[in-house]
């Protein structure tokens, strides 16, 4: 009997110095006693009021960045669900810290090395691989999210002892899906063969920085179209790749074979000559990552057989009209 209340103390003790040997009202040495941040995840586009949960990732990848912009440690997890309830820990302590969450990078893509104290939000993150200038192939479920957290302030354990906080990311997604279609005037232009186009994407978004952003003068790569569908007077290619941005290289290139030459259909900036020349309200970057892109091709000279126009739709709106020579 003795002995037994001799390990019920102990294990009440040790119990007891579980709980409050960082309780800085009871210990005054508490440098070492743990903090953290619990991260959560939802995703919030400027043009919705509710946020939205993505659910299954195949990967998550978390970096915490002190003041300074330093990399502080990072935790990563595979197959995860970012619902409502989800969280990480992120093990941070004595400071200000804020937090870069990507989601989605698998084997397609090459990532850097991260090391503590040295890496800042700047470094690259990860580079899509490539043959000779030829995206890998992504596929229509393939998609990355990145996003940042507010700044998180965690005071010195040495006078509060353990504390964790919360946060959260609105992750926004910084992959795209663009449909190709091309369609001839069944009328005007009936001698035209869909399968004589030729599409071409290309873009110099392949490299991407821990913050998301991208740098400049990076290799322009083409994207292998991952399903071409080619039905009586018209062709559609579609196609998935990294973010649309605004100055890198993003160019559609659009030719027909069928005359013995090659003319060209189309070949400008895939965003300044078709996205951004929406409506208002039409087409927004910021909100939409899937977009169909249809070219209506018409002969409006059909004696001469030389003059046409294309008219552009941008998910449905009208952005463009031009008159071309083929």
């Amino acid at each position: 009997m003795k002995n037994l209340r001799i390990w019920i103390i102990m294990v009440l003790f040790a119990t007891g110095a579980l709980f409050w040997g960082c309780d800085s009202l009871i210990y005054d040495d508490l440098k070492d006693c743990p903090q953290g941040v619990y991260v959560k995840f939802y995703s919030k586009t400027p043009c919705v009021d509710d946020s939205l949960f993505i659910g299954s990732v195949s990967s998550l990848t978390v970096f915490a960045f002190d003041q300074e912009g330093k990399l502080s440690t990072t935790v990563q997890q595979q197959d995860v669900t970012l619902d409502r309830d989800y969280e990480m820990l992120v093990p941070v302590s004595d400071g200000n810290y804020s937090f870069i969450a990507w989601t989605g990078i698998n084997d397609k893509f090459k990532k850097n090395t991260f090391t503590p104290g040295i890496t800042t939000k700047e470094d690259v993150m990860m580079t899509i691989n490539s043959t000779n200038n030829i995206a890998t192939t992504l596929t229509s479920t393939e998609r990355i999210w990145h996003g940042e957290s507010p700044v998180v302030f965690l005071p010195n354990p040495e006078e509060y002892g353990s504390l964790y906080k919360h946060t959260a990311v609105n992750l926004r997604e910084l992959t795209n899906r663009v449909k190709i279609i091309v369609e001839f005037d069944n009328v005007t232009m009936k001698t035209y063969d869909p399968t004589k186009l030729n599409v071409a994407v290309s873009s110099a978004n392949g490299t991407v920085r821990i913050n998301g952003t991208m740098p400049m003068n990076t290799p322009v790569l083409t994207y292998p179209s991952i399903e071409t569908k080619l039905e009586g007077n018209t062709g559609e290619w579609n196609y998935a790749m990294l973010d649309l941005t605004t100055g890198y290289s993003n160019k559609l290139n659009i030719t027909y074979t069928g005359n013995d030459k090659e003319e060209t259909v189309f070949d400008g900036d895939l965003i300044a000559s078709i996205l951004l020349r929406a409506v208002d309200k039409g087409v927004n970057l910021d909100c939409e990552n899937d977009f169909t892109i249809k070219f209506l091709i018409k002969d409006y000279c059909a004696e001469c057989w030389t003059h046409f126009s294309c008219t552009i739709y941008v998910n449905n709106w009208l952005v463009h009209s031009y008159s071309t020579d083929l």
